[in-house]
């Protein structure tokens, strides 16, 4: 091997070496949303919150594979200014869902966020942190909600819940339904 052809594939390597995972890594190639099932943000503190979502992959040889997730919080719905960014494994062993527990956040504070796989973006999430220790807000609006069935219809109380813009919401859970699901569910909405 000549001189220069060490050097040029020395410097690929020292350049392979410093891109991000997902730059070489082999991104699926997509079929559909892989972000179809939503994504989720909560159990806030005063510097971090935990950010979801669970990836729906349309291909067997896909749903075997690890897929590295990127995510992104910005201060801003345009993501012009990251705070911060990473990547996260999902696991076939755990249905593919990503799991994102973030840290340095500033108290009180509103943040966006949302995931990336391979060409394919999440929607735009919202989420905020907790009051810092001791300092409690003069007033706390929480909302709840509780038991419901998907299959029963569109759930328009989760929009008014949204534009009420609550400090907080509480899921105070679910309960196992003790009939089956219908075979035809589009005419229970």
């Amino acid at each position: 091997m000549d001189r220069r052809a060490f050097l040029q594939n020395a410097a690929c390597a020292a350049t392979a070496s410093t891109l991000p995972r997902w730059a070489w890594s082999n991104p699926p190639a997509l079929q559909s949303n892989p972000f179809a099932l939503g994504i989720a943000s909560g159990d806030p503190t005063p510097d971090g919150v935990v950010l979801w979502t669970r990836l729906v992959l349309a291909q067997p040889a896909q749903m075997q594979a690890t897929h590295t997730v990127r995510w992104e919080v910005a201060h801003d719905a345009r993501f012009a200014q990251i705070v911060q960014k990473g990547e996260a494994p999902a696991l076939p062993q755990l249905g593919h869902s990503v799991h994102v527990e973030l840290r340095g956040l500033q108290p009180a504070r509103w943040y966006h966020y949302r995931f990336m796989l391979g060409d394919a973006v999440s929607t735009e999430g919202r989420t905020r942190t907790a009051p810092a220790a001791g300092d409690m807000p003069d007033a706390l609006r929480i909302a709840f909600a509780s038991c419901q069935r998907w299959e029963h219809g569109h759930y328009a109380a989760w929009r008014h819940l949204a534009a009420e813009q609550p400090d907080l919401v509480l899921f105070l859970g679910d309960y196992i339904y003790e009939y089956a699901t219908p075979k035809n569910t589009s005419d229970l909405a």
